[in-house]
């Protein structure tokens, strides 16, 4: 019988998180589809695998961070040139390391999708449940990696070449199973098919408030789905979708406070999540002590070893603004490598074990508010979503009126602008940048080195049948 290695230890991460305890766990262990699939604890230990390579993703080789470094908000050593510039080879390090990390993620999570209706022998609520869970984890990965890899992808190129579709366990190249890239608008489908899929086996909450937050949920795949139908140009479906995560306010509402979001951790405690966290990496949460963990996206923001925020981009803000006063800081004060420059708050414990927002409501609220206006031009809801985030950060300024915008395209232009100050520094600058044609770190930089070239491992690997994109 094939057999599939699994590593029983830190990769249990998210259900350590779920329960708030420390689990006495095997070592690494190699076991059978069946002896894994076949219980509800094996088969939940084989998806908290999935979520564990999903992070690596996220925070391996800094695909986090670059969706911002490459933006104007950050200022860089000439290291980090190479991407401003377009100027990664396809044998970069980096972009191999995102294109294999994303990629094992897919893979854990085709095992589970795959193997749980052929092995599991436990509750069919819960085998469909960790399906569903699965099957997030495989559209978020493919999302991310449509960002980066994408050929025209953020540009409505919907025929430009994607991703191969890999959606059973792979086997091998040596196997002869080599899949060609689909195109952008194939694989945005089949990221929203996984999604409308696992929403049905999906609960509004998972087992306690933390798990809510770190795990797939309703809420989650509604609110990913109003990311992914924004990147489409769907603002009718992004709307709708994003309204559906707004009006459980049972479940998410916006956090008074910004230190109450991303809340002091000089000593690397626990921090728990906030109501506005829709889906997060608790890292501060985890037992491990995991180099892999440890060092985040928040080990150098701290230190401002690579990159620190661009006075021009704050110097942007309203006075008063929150954002600015209390999300931005000079950082650590005894190995601080850019003495007078600010660096973001949102990571501020040395050890890089803050937790990691991936969707929170503000997110949602401002994408409601865009596809809105974009479909209806002055929208008063558009304009009241706008002012309800502005005013946590800016609370004396006067709200909006509809008086203020000439046009639809005047109120969009300033929702994004809001957008680019809430977001900062989470990973969504680069992304909304490409999307509404607006310059990048280089605004010379041509449309085809927008995103990264394929790796050439993969491409030789494959016999050619994977292409390379358009601009390499």
């Amino acid at each position: 019988m094939k057999k599939i290695i699994y590593i029983l230890g830190f990769a249990s991460f998210w259900l350590v998180t779920a329960c708030n305890r420390q689990l006495e766990l095997a070592p690494e262990n190699t076991l059978v589809d069946k002896e894994v699939f076949n219980s509800q604890g094996g088969a939940e230990q084989a998806l908290a695998e999935a979520y564990y390579d999903l992070l690596n993703g996220i925070i391996g080789n800094e695909a986090y961070a670059y969706g911002d470094f490459t933006t104007p908000a950050l200022l860089h050593t000439v290291y980090y040139d190479t991407y401003d510039l377009g100027q990664a080879s396809p044998t970069d390090s980096k972009v191999t390391g995102i294109w294999t990390s994303y990629f094992k993620a897919i893979n854990t999570a085709n095992n589970v999708i795959s193997k749980i209706p052929v092995y599991g022998q436990f509750p069919a609520a819960m085998e469909d449940q960790f399906i569903a869970e699965a099957k997030f984890v495989r559209a978020y990965a493919y999302l991310d990696l449509l960002k980066f890899y994408g050929d025209g992808a953020l540009s409505g190129k919907m025929d430009g070449l994607g991703l191969p579709l890999q959606l059973t366990p792979f086997a091998g190249y040596s196997t002869g199973q080599v899949i060609p890239r689909s195109t952008n608008g194939d694989v945005y489908v089949q990221i929203v098919k996984d999604l409308t899929d696992a929403l049905a086996a999906l609960p509004d909450k998972q087992a306690n408030d933390l798990s809510t937050r770190s795990r797939a949920t309703k809420g989650s795949v509604n609110a990913l789905l109003s990311r992914v139908y924004l990147y489409m140009r769907r603002y009718a479906d992004a709307a709708a979708a994003a309204q559906l995560v707004i009006g459980r306010s049972d479940i998410y509402t916006l956090a008074n406070d910004l230190l109450q979001l991303f809340p002091p951790d000089p000593n690397s405690t626990a921090q728990n999540l906030t109501a506005e966290n829709i889906f997060s990496l608790p890292i501060s949460q985890a037992v491990s002590s995991s180099s892999a963990i440890s060092y985040g996206p928040g080990y150098d923001y701290f230190y401002k070893l690579y990159y620190w925020i661009n006075p021009a981009f704050t110097n942007g803000f309203e006075a008063g603004d929150k954002r600015v006063s209390q999300l931005m800081y000079k950082g650590d004060s005894i190995y601080n490598y850019r003495p007078g420059y600010l660096t973001t708050y949102k990571f501020n414990n040395p050890y890089g074990r803050d937790n990691v927002s991936l969707i929170r409501l503000a997110e949602i609220m401002l994408t409601r508010a865009e596809a809105l206006a974009r479909a209806g031009g002055i929208d008063p809801e558009a304009i009241a979503l706008l002012n309800t985030v502005r005013s946590r950060s800016v609370s004396n300024a006067n709200p909006f009126l509809a008086a203020d915008f000439p046009d639809g395209s005047s109120l969009v232009d300033t929702i994004l602008r809001q957008r680019s100050y809430e977001l900062a520094f989470e990973s969504h600058s680069r992304y909304d940048l490409i999307r509404t044609d607006r310059p990048l770190h280089d605004p010379d930089l041509a449309a085809g080195r927008k995103v990264l070239p394929i790796p050439q491992s993969e491409i030789d690997i494959s016999g050619g049948v994977l292409k390379q994109n358009s601009g390499y």
